[in-house]
C-alpha cells in the first residue's frame, strides 16, 4: 500500500512538472502534452510509477464536468445542425476500422485477429480483455493500440491549433454556484451509470448529469484555470503510464506499424471529416477533434484548450464510445477468427 501511495504521488509529481515545462514552452495544451511527455519518458526509463484505477474514474468524471459544462440551453436548437456530422462519425469508425485492420494484415506480419483488435477505434479494455479470449499476440495488440492513442494525443492539438481563420467559442467569466450543482449531478450521474454497469459509464453519468444542469439554464461560463489544469494534469499522467513495463526496444519494434496505422487512419478521418466540413459549416480541425478514433477523455479537454467547442466534440465521442460499443458483437463475429494464427 505504501508503495502504491510513494508510487502514485510519484507519477503525479513527474505530470505537474512535465505540464509546467509544457505549458512554460508554449505548446498547444502544454499541460497535458507536457504531463504525458514527462510519465512517458519516466515509464520507458524503468521508473516505478502507478496510476490507481480511481484516480482514473476521477479524471473520467472530471472531463465528463467539463463536457457537460460547456452545453446551454441552446444545445437543443444546435444540435439538429449535427445530424450530418453525428452520420458521418458513424461513416468514419467503420471506414477506420475496416480499412486499418485490412491494411495491416496484407502489408505487415501481424495475423487477422491482431490486426482488427489493433486498429478498432476505441474501448481499449474492453479489446484488451477480448484479446485475451481469442487467438491473438495480446502484448502487441496492448502496444499498438497505446501508440496509436499516443500518437492521436499529441498530433491533434498541433493540428486543431494550427488551424487559421477558423470560428472558435470563447467564454468568460465562472458562476461557482451553478459549477458546486453541476460536480454533485455529474458525480451522481456517474455512480447510477456504474450501477447499471452501462458502457463508458463514469464518462458517460459524468456527461448526462452535468448536461441536465447546464441545459436547465445554470451555466457555469469558463472553467476555473486551477480545474483544467488539474484535469490536464490528470489525463496525461493516466496516458504516460500506460506505458509502465513497457521498454523502449519493444515500443521501437513496433513504431512503423503503429506510425502506419495512424496514418491510415488520418487520411480515412480527413477524406470523411473535410467535405462535411464543408457541407456542415463546422470548422475543419473540430470535427477532426470530434472524429478521432480514441481518447475520448481527451479530445474534448483539447477543444477547450484551442477554443473549440467542447461539447460538440464531446458528444461525438460520446455517441463513438456508445456505437462502437453496440456494433463490436458483430464486428467481433464477422472479422475475429478462433482459429489458431
Amino acid at each position: 500500500m505504501d508503495t502504491h501511495i510513494s508510487s502514485t504521488a510519484r507519477t503525479l509529481a513527474l505530470a505537474s512538472l512535465g505540464g509546467l515545462v509544457g505549458s512554460a514552452a508554449g505548446l498547444p495544451a502544454g499541460w497535458l502534452l507536457g504531463a504525458i511527455g514527462a510519465t512517458l519518458a519516466a515509464s520507458l526509463a524503468g521508473f516505478r510509477l502507478h496510476y490507481p484505477g480511481e484516480l482514473q474514474s476521477l479524471v473520467l468524471v472530471l472531463v465528463g464536468i467539463s463536457i457537460g459544462s460547456s452545453l446551454s440551453p441552446r444545445f437543443f436548437s444546435e444540435a439538429a445542425s449535427w445530424f450530418p456530422s453525428l452520420a458521418g462519425l458513424m461513416v468514419a469508425m467503420l471506414t477506420i476500422t475496416f480499412t486499418v485492420s485490412y491494411t495491416l494484415a496484407r502489408l505487415t506480419k501481424l495475423s487477422g485477429n491482431t490486426s482488427f483488435l489493433s486498429a478498432y477505434p476505441g474501448h481499449m479494455v474492453l479489446i484488451l480483455q477480448t484479446a485475451s479470449q481469442y487467438p491473438c499476440n495480446v502484448p502487441q495488440v496492448t502496444m499498438i493500440q497505446s501508440i496509436r492513442l499516443l500518437f492521436l494525443v499529441v498530433l491533434f492539438p498541433l493540428l486543431a491549433q494550427g488551424a487559421v481563420g477558423e470560428r472558435v467559442h470563447q467564454v468568460q467569466g465562472t458562476h461557482y454556484t451553478a459549477l458546486a450543482l453541476l460536480v454533485l449531478a455529474a458525480g451522481l450521474g456517474a455512480a447510477i451509470c456504474q450501477r447499471c454497469r452501462l458502457p463508458a459509464a463514469a464518462l458517460l453519468g459524468a456527461i448526462l448529469g452535468a448536461a441536465l444542469v447546464s441545459l436547465s439554464g445554470f451555466e457555469v461560463g469558463r472553467l476555473p484555470t486551477g480545474l483544467k489544469v488539474t484535469i490536464f494534469i490528470l489525463t496525461g499522467a493516466m496516458i504516460g503510464t500506460r506505458f509502465t513495463d513497457s521498454s523502449l526496444g519493444r515500443m521501437a519494434k513496433l513504431l512503423p506499424v503503429s506510425c502506419f496505422s495512424v496514418a491510415l487512419t488520418l487520411l480515412a478521418t480527413s477524406a470523411i471529416a473535410f467535405p462535411i466540413s464543408v457541407a456542415a459549416d463546422i470548422p475543419f480541425t473540430q470535427l477532426l477533434l470530434a472524429y478521432a478514433p480514441g481518447g475520448a477523455e481527451v479530445m474534448a479537454l483539447i477543444a477547450l484548450a484551442v477554443g473549440h467547442d467542447a461539447g460538440f466534440v464531446g458528444i461525438h465521442h460520446l455517441a463513438r464510445l456508445m456505437f462502437m460499443a453496440l456494433s463490436f458483437p458483430l464486428l467481433l463475429r464477422l472479422m475475429i477468427s478462433k482459429s489458431s494464427d
